[in-house]
């Protein structure tokens, strides 16, 4: 098996993917949308960074800031 590398998917348009596909509520955010893999903080120590498979099965990652 070879692995995926991530891709970036703004966190807009990955909440907008799932709650399209899954009919989620509007005011569900990452935690709820996604089964997040793995998550932190970026060194600024405000952003945070998601790991999570998108709704087409790719491996991606986004940033919250």
């Amino acid at each position: 098996m070879v692995d995926m590398k991530r891709i970036f998917i703004p966190l807009w348009k990955a909440l907008k993917d799932a709650r399209e596909m899954y009919d989620y509520p509007t005011d569900w955010g990452m935690m709820a949308c996604y089964d997040v893999e793995n998550m932190g903080f970026c060194k600024d120590g405000k952003t945070k960074w998601y790991h999570f498979t998108s709704v087409d099965g790719v491996p991606a990652y986004t940033l919250k800031y």
